[in-house]
């Protein structure tokens, strides 16, 4: 009450001082008429008196109107511009398609909802965290829906230009419906964090995703960097085949001795002897990995580890948090998708002055080393891509625009990896997988992670693999990423041998890279001596 006897006060001091300004002025005006002073003064005079009296009557309709304009105010504060608003609401978005095309399997249509046509997401949560739709849809904003809202809202033909109510355009995506339903099933069994990711090895492009998280939360699979535990050894046995060193035995004990720390192997394995680096990916000896890096530091030096990691896309530094890589992610023509959904890269902190310990750590992705699910598997789509990275896509129409990709690897390193990543299926550490699929006609490599995070009561789980074809031809990433998820080789390798089993079944589902393929079929002798077909 006080503070509007003050405000009112106030108002009619001002009120006072301005009327009896005008009074004065108009006194001095009438006074220089009588005594025919210089015009110039007096025009001068008259000017100020006819906008005293604009400014009075605008600031009078002001107060009148007070209630109006400060309801309009909030309105805007909560909504933005009003006609904006009206304009979005009354313009119908174009469908959101999947990789067939078909219009029953849209990933957003219109539909009847409670008696009345709305938006309508067929994916529900599956799609929610990623496409659109799910509980707070209103709230989402790293989703297809939101940052492609400008195309799905442009007319459909010319003569919709300026119209209230344009039909808008649709959008077809490499993401599958199908794919992506499964995906979020086996995800939503384990009732834990964390993001399943299909990705087309031939052209880059999205096939499936699906994540956990709240309507307020980055996606969880692209936004979101984890420790990748023993899924960074394909980065230490890919420098290995690149330096040219040769495949030979090392013993696996069940610790290393690294300075004044010990770095042991999961549950203490031990081994007397494994082959190199294919041993080592295979049963996930962290000794053997640690005891790699630590000879190619000696023999090659600490720049052919950044030299390497950088040429396979990763961000090396030794001081203060790197910024995102220079080079884009995605191949898109959306700027605002561009912007909102590229990931942080993934970064190795290489110190100058590393303990041996430290430098193990790193070895075993343990150490400072950062990863996104979706950073990992664009690594995987070059190593099954004949060691050629592209961008990845969820835009149809961008397919055809993808260029050639760029040389991350030499061909006989990537055909090494996928070698060594089928024997982690076959005879290592997720063998879980083969009953998945078994009699499919399709096959599975990858790598198991489990990564130690501190004051977590389980470690992060991962699988991070390639699905073949019944031509033996590496056909799909994928990577699972459960958080708390317990040993990379259980949960997540199943969930992986699931998928693997999903997309033999299902040969009707249209994906982008349905076509042949210019990468090795799996068994295909090299010339530096690859594994050969079970």
């Amino acid at each position: 009450m006080l503070d509007t006897v003050l405000d009112w006060i106030l108002r009619g001091v001002v009120i006072a001082f301005g009327a009896g300004a005008l009074i004065a002025l108009a006194r001095w005006v009438r006074a220089a008429l009588r005594e025919r002073r210089e015009r110039w003064a007096i025009r001068l005079a008259l000017g100020m008196l006819l906008l005293a009296g604009v400014y009075t009557w605008g600031h009078a309709r002001l107060l009148w109107n007070a209630e109006e304009i400060e309801a309009g105010r909030m309105a805007w504060r909560r909504y933005g511009d009003p006609r904006e608003a009206e304009r979005n609401r009354g313009e119908v978005r174009g469908w959101i398609l999947d990789c067939t095309g078909e219009d029953g399997r849209a990933l957003a249509r219109y539909g009847l909802r409670d008696g009345e046509v709305q938006r309508v997401y067929p994916l529900g949560e599956a799609g929610a965290n990623f496409l659109g739709g799910g509980t707070g849809a209103e709230d989402r904003d790293y989703t297809v829906e939101r940052l492609f809202a400008k195309h799905l809202r442009a007319p459909e033909r010319f003569a919709e230009q300026g119209e209230l109510h344009g039909a808008g355009t649709d959008l077809r995506l490499t993401v599958c419906a199908e794919p992506t339903r499964a995906a979020w099933r086996l995800l939503d069994a384990t009732n834990l964090n964390g993001a399943v990711i299909v990705q087309d090895v031939q052209t880059g492009a999205v096939v499936a995703y699906a994540a956990s998280g709240r309507a307020e939360d980055p996606p969880f699979g692209v936004k979101r960097y984890a420790p990748p535990g023993s899924v960074f050894k394909l980065a230490v046995a890919a420098l290995w085949w690149e330096a040219g060193l040769p495949d030979t035995r090392m013993p696996c004990p069940p610790y290393i001795q690294t300075g004044r720390a010990r770095i042991r192997n999961f549950e203490s394995h031990e081994y007397a002897s494994i082959t190199i680096p294919t041993g080592m990916l295979t049963v996930s000896c962290n000794t053997a990995a640690v005891r790699m890096a630590l000879e190619m530091r000696e023999r090659l030096g600490v720049d052919a580890f950044r030299d390497a990691y950088q040429r396979f896309g990763f961000v090396t530094y030794s001081t203060g948090l790197p910024s995102a890589s220079d080079e884009p992610f995605w191949n898109t023509d959306n700027a605002a998708w561009a912007q909102r959904m590229t990931p942080p890269p993934i970064r190795v902190r290489f110190a100058s002055r590393f303990t041996a310990h430290e430098w193990g750590q790193i070895a075993i992705g343990q150490g400072p080393v950062d990863v996104t699910p979706l950073s990992i598997s664009r690594f995987l789509q070059a190593i099954g891509n004949n060691g050629v990275m592209l961008p990845p896509t969820i835009e149809w129409d961008r397919m055809d625009k993808r260029g050639e990709g760029r040389r991350i690897m030499k061909e006989t390193t990537s055909r090494k990896l996928q070698e060594a990543m089928l024997s982690v299926v076959d005879s290592g550490t997720a063998q879980v997988a083969k009953a998945r699929f078994a009699n499919t006609g399709w096959d599975l490599g990858g790598k198991t992670g489990t990564a130690d995070v501190a004051n977590a009561p389980r470690p992060d789980a991962w699988f991070a693999g390639l699905m073949y074809g019944p031509d033996g031809r590496a056909r799909y990433t994928v990577v699972v990423y459960l958080q708390r998820g317990g040993q990379g080789g259980r949960i997540p390798a199943s969930i992986a041998g699931e998928m693997t089993k999903f997309m033999a079944s299902h040969p009707q589902i249209t994906t982008p890279g349905s076509g042949e393929s210019d990468a090795p079929a799996r068994g295909v002798a090299s010339a530096a001596g690859a594994r050969g077909g079970r």
